[in-house]
Formats: structure tokens, C-alpha cells, sequence
């Protein structure tokens, strides 16, 4: 089920899909199971990678690698846990952290985070949302537990919140006034 879907993916991006199925000894004889998702694509020459891994560990990472040329804003998405917000009663899972109002603005409206907060709602889906920069790179990553049904079910939301990413980030646009940028979006 989990290899035709990521196949499925693969083949919507245009992409490559990986897939390794081995057992890991763990010593004295015991051996564990490690299966490996893995889809590799380009979208305006932003290179994208979906890691998904079981047995072991069961994580998930979906990264996106920038051109240098390009400007970025830092945020983090952290996840509320479903115990606080029964106490804090917040619409959204999902904890914004940015300096920059017009990339708040941008990802409270995102219909793709919109998506996943309703799976987060639902599901034991706590991401770790952001971006990352030095001197030789620059990438949005999202790091999540596979431990909630249907985990693949977050991966195309994911792949259409970077993507919306990428292409705002190349517009150059999240320093302009506030209302410049509502006007425009």
C-alpha cells in the first residue's frame, strides 16, 4: 500500500522513487526490519527530497533544497500537543514563529497548511516546520513521526506548502509594507 503511493507521488512530480527493504541486526542475533521511502524531484530548480522510514525508526523527513540566489525568510511551525489545546482552545495546532508579519500572514492563509493542521487535528501529526540557511545552502525541512494512521496522507500537503513556499520566496516580496503585500494577496 505505502510503495504504490509513493510511487504514485513520484510519478504526479515527475520524480524518482527509492524504495529499500532490508533487515538490521541489532546484536546477538536479533534482527529488525528497515523499510525506505524515498521520492526525489525538481521544482523550479529547487530540488526536493521525501525520506519516509519503518522498522527502526518510524520518521519522516521532506526536505527542499534552494538555489543560493534565493531570498528567504526564517520561520518555524512547531505543533501544539492535543492536551494543551484542550487548555489554550486554539483553532490552529500549528505554532507560527517568524519575525516577518508578511510570511505570517502568508502561512496562516496557506490552504496546503490549512490541510495539515486538519490532519493534526485528527491525528497524532506533530511536524517540525522550517527553514534553513549558511553560507553553502539554504532549505525548507519538515521532520514528523510516522507513528498515526495514513502517514503518507501529509506528504502531498507538504510537497504544495513548499511549493507555494519556493515560489513566494522567489518573488522577493515578504519585506514590502503589510498592506502592500495584503493588497496583493
Amino acid at each position: 500500500m505505502f510503495k504504490s503511493e509513493f510511487k504514485r507521488i513520484a510519478e504526479k512530480e515527475n520524480g524518482k522513487f527509492y524504495f529499500e527493504d532490508k533487515d538490521i541486526s541489532t546484536g546477538l542475533g536479533v534482527r529488525s526490519p528497515n523499510v525506505t521511502y524515498i521520492i526525489k524531484f525538481e521544482y523550479n530548480n529547487s530540488n526536493f527530497t521525501i525520506y519516509n522510514r519503518t522498522g527502526t525508526a518510524y520518521v519522516g523527513e521532506i526536505s527542499c533544497d534552494l538555489p543560493s540566489t534565493t531570498p528567504i525568510t526564517h520561520f518555524e511551525i512547531t505543533s501544539i500537543s492535543h492536551l494543551l489545546n484542550l487548555f489554550i482552545r486554539k483553532k490552529s495546532r500549528f505554532k507560527i514563529k517568524s519575525e516577518n508579519k508578511n510570511l505570517n500572514y502568508f502561512l496562516e492563509n496557506n490552504l496546503a497548511l490549512k490541510q495539515l493542521n486538519k490532519i493534526a487535528k485528527k491525528e497524532n501529526f506533530s511536524p517540525l516546520i522550517h527553514t534553513y540557511s549558511d553560507n553553502k545552502q539554504k532549505k525548507i525541512i519538515t521532520k514528523y513521526h510516522l507513528e498515526f494512521n495514513n502517514w503518507t496522507q501529509v506528504i502531498e500537503p507538504i510537497i504544495e506548502l513548499f511549493k507555494n513556499l519556493t515560489d513566494e520566496f522567489e518573488k522577493g516580496i515578504f519585506n514590502i509594507s503589510e498592506n502592500s503585500y495584503r493588497e496583493m494577496n
